[in-house]
């Protein structure tokens, strides 16, 4: 149901930043907004037909958030004031974003804060939540869950939260959606493959997309290990270009 801007860590250049979005008519719906997103937008044509637009940041590293003020600005100048989705519970991190902002020289007139479980994007999604999960300890991170009529998706942008991953493999639907990175070899703020096959079991795994990918070898492995891939989604040029080469 995602698709996909980037599926990269913070330096992956080929893959991009891992940046996600959902398309219904005038409306759209992206998570997070790395430092490489905001280009591959644009070649992307994402804006085209789009009235309002509903930003979801899971954290405030610079490869999920670099690009937000120069989305904002893009956008007002389509006459578009985005709708910035935050934790109703957490001033902090809504002050973060504001004042994150503000330093980049935009006042909160040019978007709009709005709490996630106040959110309702599309006409099936029946509720927008933020669960704050485990990353880096200098920041907060965010899993979103997102309930729609037939299914539910559980989004986590960049985690190492075995117990929330435990929690989602225990009561997951059939027609569920998980959405995790994987790139954590160990590593403390992430959570790897192994520890992914030891939750979820080799049925489960088609339900889980990895994405956040440091190198080639971990799409790799993660394919082999059965989990689906989040794929970079290409523009119409790309598209072409590699039919005409075949």
């Amino acid at each position: 149901m995602l698709k996909f801007i980037g599926v990269g860590d913070l330096l992956n250049s080929d893959l991009l930043n891992t940046s996600a979005y959902i398309k219904k008519e005038n409306k759209m719906l992206l998570i997070d907004c790395g430092v490489m997103s905001f280009k591959r937008m644009l070649e992307l044509n994402l804006f085209d037909d789009i009235d309002t637009v509903y930003i979801a940041i899971t954290h405030m590293h610079p490869d999920h958030v670099g690009a937000l003020a120069s989305l904002v600005f893009y956008l007002n100048n389509k006459k578009i004031v985005p709708n910035i989705i935050v934790p109703c519970e957490d001033e902090e991190q809504k002050q973060d974003i504001v004042n994150f902002l503000f330093l980049q020289g935009l006042v909160n007139d040019k978007y709009n804060l709005i709490n996630d479980e106040d959110t309702f994007v599309f006409d099936n999604m029946l509720k927008f939540t933020y669960k704050q999960i485990k990353h880096n300890e200098l920041l907060k991170s965010f899993a979103i869950e997102m309930s729609f009529v037939d299914k539910k998706i559980y989004y986590l942008g960049d985690n190492n939260d075995e117990r929330y991953q435990k929690n989602i493999a225990k009561k997951l639907g059939d027609n569920d959606l998980v959405y995790t990175d994987c790139c954590g070899n160990n590593s403390t703020h992430h959570i790897d493959l192994d520890t992914l096959t030891e939750i979820y079991d080799e049925k489960t795994r088609k339900q889980v997309y990895c994405m956040h990918f440091k190198d080639d070898e971990s799409i790799f492995k993660a394919k082999n290990l059965g989990f689906n891939i989040a794929i970079k989604e290409q523009s119409k040029e790309e598209y072409l270009k590699k039919i005409m080469s075949h």
